[in-house]
């Protein structure tokens, strides 16, 4: 089913199924209340993206993040994406939450 919700998006070039299924584990540990959604205080309580610049002005444009939102804004973040992929994940990122 996770999986499911990125066949259609850039991201899954850059981040493996066993990425996916590691990083939807840490999405429950931060999404204490299971409610499926993640302050941008929970996310930036894990000290690597409190310390990071860049996450903290991204944050400031969403409520939180869901699953999906987590990955592809973490996705800009993977050292194994390209300057373009990671562009265009920022692209995706920032498009998806002006619908």
């Amino acid at each position: 089913m996770i999986l499911k919700m990125f066949k259609n998006t850039a991201i899954i070039y850059v981040i493996s199924q066993q990425e996916i299924v590691s990083l939807y584990k840490r999405f429950c540990q931060l999404d204490r209340n299971a409610k499926g959604f993640i302050s941008a205080d929970e996310f930036l309580s894990v000290p690597e993206f409190a310390m990071n610049p860049l996450s903290q002005r991204l944050l400031k444009m969403v409520d939180g993040l869901n699953f999906k939102d987590f990955v592809i804004f973490l996705s800009a973040f993977n050292p194994k994406a390209s300057m373009p992929q990671k562009i265009e994940l920022d692209a995706v990122f920032i498009i998806y939450h002006e619908m």
